[in-house]
């Protein structure tokens, strides 16, 4: 095993890392394309970045194990970080702003689609609005019942008095 390599090894590294950071931004524009499609909400976005974390980490571990034998050296990540950064200045603007056109042409290619559905739901929530309301008006009706009639039956002075009716106190009484 040789432990202290030559420049052109070194060079060689270097060259790979710079592609593979490369590869490592293209793969950052199709994470960021499925995003755009699927939804822009924080965890959504959170979610995809720590995926998107992982599977770098996983795929550079997989690098660094093929080519140097799983010696992580300086040079290789920065080779790496500096073609991420080549892509992302370069031809990462450019995919930014066609991918960006894809996505508004995706979305208004689906609206087309599902107009008819959703004038289908429309016409039958207006439909069913009036039993909505009833139904609204009817529960809230029956928690408010609810609530009076579920009171504790022994402070309550009319059932004191039923319970208590044949009592000698209450015998003179006529109700």
């Amino acid at each position: 095993m040789v432990y202290i390599q030559g420049m052109t090894e070194q060079a060689r590294l270097f060259l790979f890392s710079v592609g593979f950071g490369f590869l490592l931004g293209i793969l950052y524009d199709v994470f960021r394309t499925v995003r755009l499609m699927i939804s822009n909400s924080a965890g959504f976005v959170l979610a995809m970045d720590i995926l998107y974390f992982c599977v770098c980490a996983f795929s550079n571990f997989c690098f660094v194990m093929a080519l140097d034998g799983g010696r992580v050296r300086a040079f290789i990540a920065l080779g790496e970080a500096f073609g991420w950064m080549i892509y992302y200045i370069s031809f990462g603007a450019i995919a930014a702003r066609v991918t960006s056109l894809a996505v508004r042409a995706v979305h208004r290619a689906a609206a087309v689609i599902f107009k008819p559905f959703r004038r289908l739901g429309a016409k039958i929530r207006r439909k069913h609005e009036k039993n909505a309301a009833f139904l609204r008006k009817t529960s809230i009706k029956n928690d408010k019942n609810a609530k009076f009639l579920l009171q504790k039956h022994k402070s309550i002075v009319y059932n004191v008095l039923g319970y208590y009716k044949n009592c000698f106190l209450f015998k003179d009484r006529k109700d």
